[in-house]
């Protein structure tokens, strides 16, 4: 008959982070094992319940004579690629090892529920199991379920984060007297981080943060570029919004485009310093560490390239408004100009890489 997997999933990495247990988890009395060491760990945690319901599923189809085995796999707590690269990497070894026919897969929630499509590219899915935790209809119950959902850390940065910067900016106009453009302000910050979200470049921001503290833990030089790098991210921001004010208030409303073209203009060249302080940082812990470094150089003069591109198109844009207004042809040169920089810039930027690659081929030819 052929193999059937009980499949429990852990996307969070809950079970290496608390208990100290890395996937696949195979077999029945390691998933027990598993489940109680998860238990003392934190006894609150809903992945306990997953697994315990898998055994049990499992426990059922054995004694309905079926051929099954159970497994536990685990991601990462960066939920997205790379949590999602590792439960792929462990489905492909339970593909190897116990080559089943079909799985029934067992989940604490929606968000386990990411994984299916990776899943069901390797395997025939018989079943869906979610397992929902029965809690108290009580008052008490509610609240405290409450607090322990905010006292998530995930939960905690994606509810406490967006208020936070809403009140501080409603109270940074309120204070310098421009109440009217705090509301406006807030929903565009909003949006800017709904689509932070949507597209998962926040944890770009949680990377700069870890890098930082890292840096600063190891002593690296690459501390003190990353502070310039995020002031310089600040000021751009003022700028670009101090220029999207200037155009906001002219006598005929120049239109969105215009309006998000000249924030553009204002911070870019804040923004590109930025990227190349990063680099600079991490070019200088490379050299000092003995590694490769032309990346770095290639990157830098990629950043100057695409700066030069926004610059140069943002100020065609704004050519027909003041302070900006210029005759047609010259706006074109400048646009023509900013654009042949940027080709060339970037074609001298991306040499040194290539070059540094097409070494490393050859040595490895000769090895």
């Amino acid at each position: 008959m052929p193999k059937k997997v009980v499949l429990a999933i852990d996307r969070d990495n809950d079970l290496g982070r608390k208990a100290k247990i890395e996937g696949v988890i195979i077999g029945r009395s390691n998933n027990l094992n598993a489940a109680i060491k998860l238990a003392e760990a934190d006894p609150e945690d809903s992945d306990i319940n997953t697994i315990f319901a898998a055994i049990k599923i499992y426990d059922e189809l054995i004694k309905r004579g079926e051929d099954a085995e159970i497994a536990t796999i685990t991601g990462d707590e960066k939920v997205g690629i790379s949590s999602d690269t590792k439960i792929a990497e462990q489905l492909d070894f339970i593909k190897r090892k116990i080559k089943p026919s079909s799985v029934v897969v067992v989940s604490d929630g929606s968000e386990d529920e990411f994984v299916l499509p990776i899943i069901s590219s390797r395997f025939k899915i018989d079943s869906v199991r979610r397992i929902v935790v029965k809690q108290s209809k009580t008052i008490e119950g509610t609240y405290y379920l409450m607090r322990k959902m905010l006292s998530d850390p995930k939960i905690a940065k994606t509810f406490f984060v967006p208020i936070g910067i809403i009140l501080i900016i409603y109270s940074i106009f309120v204070f310098a007297n421009y109440p009217q453009y705090a509301v406006g302000t807030i929903i565009l910050l909003v949006g800017i981080y709904l689509i932070l979200r949507a597209y998962d470049l926040d944890t770009g921001i949680e990377t700069f943060f870890y890098n930082t503290k890292t840096a600063l833990l190891e002593g690296r030089i690459s501390f003190v570029t990353y502070i310039i790098a995020a002031i310089l991210l600040i000021i751009g921001l003022i700028e670009g919004f101090y220029t999207f004010w200037r155009f906001s208030n002219q006598p005929v409303s120049p239109g969105v485009i215009t309006l998000a073209t000249s924030f553009i203009y204002g911070a870019i060249w804040y923004y590109t310093a930025s990227g190349i302080f990063i680099a600079a940082g991490k070019l200088l812990d490379a050299i000092i560490e003995h590694k490769s470094f032309m990346k770095y150089i290639s990157i830098s003069f990629l950043l100057i390239s695409a700066g030069l591109a926004l610059w140069g198109g943002s100020l065609y844009i704004l050519s027909n408004y003041e302070p900006f207004q210029m005759e047609e042809g010259d706006a074109i040169r400048y646009f023509a100009l900013s654009i042949f920089g940027s080709v060339f810039i970037a074609i001298v930027g991306i040499l040194p890489m290539r070059r540094e690659g097409s070494k490393a081929v050859a040595q490895e030819l000769r090895d």
